[in-house]
């Protein structure tokens, strides 16, 4: 794909002469997004867009510390000038509204390079038509399962590049090529009207997730599974509300990982979260198992993919939690000095409209040796789970232990480690049984979750994408864990229900 960003560098060079000129240092950000989305529900297409936007967003920082930011869609160096001189204003004006001083810069390397990552079907390289095809094909075909059944499946393909360029010398540019498919399943049971939904999902760097062979096996058998699972839904009852022994698989894995400890370890939230005390990291406090790890870093490929933060420094891979103690923090120049914390290249930010904040792109949270689980997670029913379970001695004869299926959302109280999550489904699981039940809330403390954390199940599995919220700005993000996290029955955390 044309590289649009270097296209600028007469604009890149205007805005840092005139931040010379007025004395402040200077960071501009230059955006180029393209996509397209696709739409469908029970074969017929509801909508496709396309779209294409791009724009400067310029920040300054004066030599006392005041900063400002301005933006614009229109390139040209012209644009670039005034932005500097009313980025200078603005940082000038909120001297006297008492606004936070900053002086990361200084301490940021200088970096020259260009990071592209190839997506051989990408926007450019993929027709629409193809992709409103297969999306309402996807749709058709999990609606015909069976007449109680409804599909609408979303697709959408991103192809975004940046340009960070700084008063230092720095002239960076990247890509983040992404596309995710997404299908919303519901069972209906006409004579009762009880209603059952499900999802599916997959997600990557572009359209391979579903148009090889490949991809649209793997989509397709993740769609007829949460089919059948809604189905079954209209027919399961309630589980009794208490403490379980409970498996949790990847994607739920991945947001308590997301939620709980990757906004917990950002270094601009140190005096609202558990991992910090009196400002600073809890660095080398021990808060799980020794087999337990949390790593959020970049991962070429993967649907959140951003190599150089949104500030022109690397991104680095940041062990959260290493071998089940707090190891490093998420941090970007602006935070980590006041945090007592090293800076990771951790600042992310939504559009050239806004002022990078720290913030996770793929979150994993692994368990050491695992059960092995010899097959792809499309292919692991509840049974594998369960001989699983029985093999490693963790579900003995007259024990329930509880599968927690799907990830639907949920949120964590990062001052009190309070979490609440939903899932789409409850295994009961027996070494003489396997009943499915309707879901219900997994909540309790944070850090008991994962001091409880018995094994892991089955290879790492890190595709599980969503879109990260964080004062006003959406991210892309994603992570996961093994197929599936054994965690103990303990008080602090419960299954609602009946």
């Amino acid at each position: 794909m044309k590289r649009r960003v270097a296209d600028y560098t007469e604009a890149c060079y205007r805005a840092m002469e005139r931040g010379r000129d007025l004395g402040v240092y200077a960071i501009l950000r230059i955006q180029h997004r393209a996509e397209r989305s696709v739409s469908a529900a029970n074969g017929a297409i509801q909508s496709a867009h396309c779209d294409e936007r791009s724009g400067m967003g310029v920040q300054v920082i004066t030599p006392d510390g005041a900063t400002g930011h301005a933006c614009t869609d229109r390139i040209t160096p012209e644009a670039a000038e005034r932005l500097v001189e009313d980025a200078a204003r603005l940082a000038s004006m909120s001297q006297g509204y008492g606004a936070r001083k900053v002086d990361g810069h200084q301490r940021m390397p200088r970096l020259i390079t260009s990071v592209h990552c190839e997506a051989p079907m990408g926007i450019e390289n993929f027709s629409h038509e193809e992709e409103q095809r297969l999306v309402a094909k996807a749709s058709a075909e999990t609606a015909a399962i069976d007449p109680a059944l409804a599909c609408h499946t979303a697709y959408g393909i991103v192809h975004e590049e940046w340009r960070v360029v700084r008063s230092d010398g720095t002239d960076v540019m990247f890509n983040m090529p992404r596309a995710v498919c997404r299908s919303s399943i519901t069972a209906r049971d006409a004579s009762s009207g009880r209603a059952a939904s499900v999802g599916a999902a997959v997600s990557g760097r572009d359209a391979s997730i579903i148009a090889t062979p490949e991809g649209w096996e793997r989509f397709m058998k993740r769609s007829r599974t949460q089919a059948r699972t809604a189905l079954a839904l209209l027919e399961a009852r309630g589980v009794k509300a208490g403490s379980y022994r409970l498996v949790i698989d990847y994607a739920l894995a991945k947001g308590l990982a997301h939620e709980a400890f990757g906004h917990s370890a950002e270094s601009d939230g140190m005096r609202t979260s558990i991992l910090w005390r009196d400002g600073k990291f809890m660095a080398g406090t021990r808060v799980a198992p020794p087999n337990v790890s949390i790593v959020d870093g970049p991962v070429e490929g993967d649907y959140a993919y951003q190599p150089v933060s949104s500030n022109g420094v690397l991104r680095g891979t940041v062990h959260i939690v290493r071998d089940g103690v707090l190891t490093s923090a998420l941090a970007d120049a602006f935070s980590a000095a006041e945090a007592g914390v090293e800076p990771t290249g951790a600042g992310r930010a939504e559009s050239y409209r806004d002022v990078p904040l720290p913030r996770m792109s793929n979150i994993r949270l692994t368990v050491a040796d695992p059960i092995p689980m010899p097959r792809d997670f499309e292919d692991v029913t509840p049974e594998h789970v369960r001989d699983a379970l029985v093999g490693a001695g963790l579900l003995q004869e007259g024990q329930v232990v509880l599968y927690l299926s799907g990830y639907k959302g949920g949120q964590v109280n990062p001052a009190k480690g309070d979490f609440v999550f939903n899932c789409s489904a409850i295994y009961e699981l027996t070494t003489s049984a396997i009943r499915l039940r309707l879901p219900a809330i997994f909540s309790g403390k944070v850090l008991s979750a994962l001091a409880a954390i018995l094994a892991g199940i089955g290879d790492p599995v890190i595709d599980a994408q969503g879109t990260c919220g964080k004062k006003g700005q959406g991210v892309p993000s994603s992570g996961g864990a093994n197929m599936f996290l054994v965690i103990d029955a303990a008080p602090d955390i419960r299954i609602g229900g009946v």
